[in-house]
């Protein structure tokens, strides 16, 4: 261009970028591994250790699951925290509404759940194959109960990500590839929990007398109003969450940085309800629940 002649404006100047088509998953950099390594390591620690330190009664005390629970809700949110701030670099906002509803989910799993199952379980026996105190029944109610809180985070990621449509019309063959790379692990993690072969041919059974049984205990409990109220504002902030990563990505025309949030969320749920199955399984050693086993 000759000396002294203005550049031509140019008609994208100003505007974001186009949204970048990630149809693979964005890898996480291995700094935000070792951050949810340690945060769950820690919780894992703790899941084994705080029960043990109080045997009294025939039930759990109220104060020993809420220590318990304070202690992994501190070191994984932490964890998922950092992760967000120093590695998806998200504004504090996002943080703290991603820190507060998980641990809303924490507070049910760990503290409200567990509370629930041993109150009612004092008046009311458990009749089953396979409950939750056995390591299989645990396994089973956990796969089930994870089931349930993917539909609703998906939902929640479905309906934010509907602000990104505008930006780039993702191709039908993406979708479909995003929803194998969901259901896969899904059905590759339920048959993993089951545990072996015969445990996998049990899983109807087991889906009703184990996790039917558990979720009908938990929420026939004096904990239910407050298990419903947590499990609204934990849905509510994760809704908040997403719509503001969402709001950002529209900014910055790329999708990645909301793929990775949905993905780390993922992990986190999907390694709390792994952390469970070890939490109860050490409730139910030290403090055993009434079952029987039908004939």
């Amino acid at each position: 261009m000759a000396s002294g002649q203005m550049e031509p404006p140019r008609p994208d100047r100003g505007l974001p970028l186009p949204l970048t088509r990630a149809s693979r998953r964005p890898p996480l950099p291995t700094s935000a591994w070792v951050k949810i390594g340690a945060g769950f390591g820690l919780a894992l620690v703790a899941a084994l250790a705080v029960p043990r330190l109080t045997r009294g009664g025939v039930v759990p005390s109220v104060r020993i699951l809420v220590v318990s629970g304070a202690v992994i809700a501190l070191v994984t949110t932490t964890a998922l925290y950092l992760t967000i701030r120093k590695d998806l670099r998200l504004p504090v906002r996002i943080g703290i509404y991603a820190l507060a509803y998980n641990g809303l989910v924490v507070a049910v799993k760990f503290v409200l759940a567990p509370y629930g199952l041993y109150q009612v379980n004092q008046r009311r026996t458990i009749e089953s194959l396979i409950s939750v105190n056995d390591p299989v029944g645990a396994a089973i109610s956990a796969g089930s109960v994870f089931v349930l809180y993917l539909l609703v985070y998906v939902v929640v990621y479905r309906l934010a990500r509907r602000k990104l449509g505008g930006l780039a019309g993702m191709e039908r063959r993406v979708r479909e590839r995003r929803a194998r790379r969901i259901v896969l692990p899904l059905v590759l993690g339920s048959v993993a929990l089951a545990g072996t072969a015969g445990a996998v041919l049990l899983v109807p059974l087991a889906l009703v007398a184990s996790s039917g049984q558990y979720l009908d205990f938990v929420f026939s409990s004096g904990a239910s109003l407050l298990i419903g109220i947590a499990l609204a504002g934990a849905t509510a902030l994760a809704g908040l969450a997403f719509t503001s990563v969402a709001d950002r990505a529209h900014v910055l025309g790329d999708a990645t940085v909301f793929l990775s949030f949905f993905w780390v969320g993922l992990y986190f749920l999907a390694l709390y309800h792994v952390l469970w199955v070890v939490y109860i399984l050490v409730l139910t050693t030290i403090w055993p629940l009434k079952v029987v086993v039908p004939k």
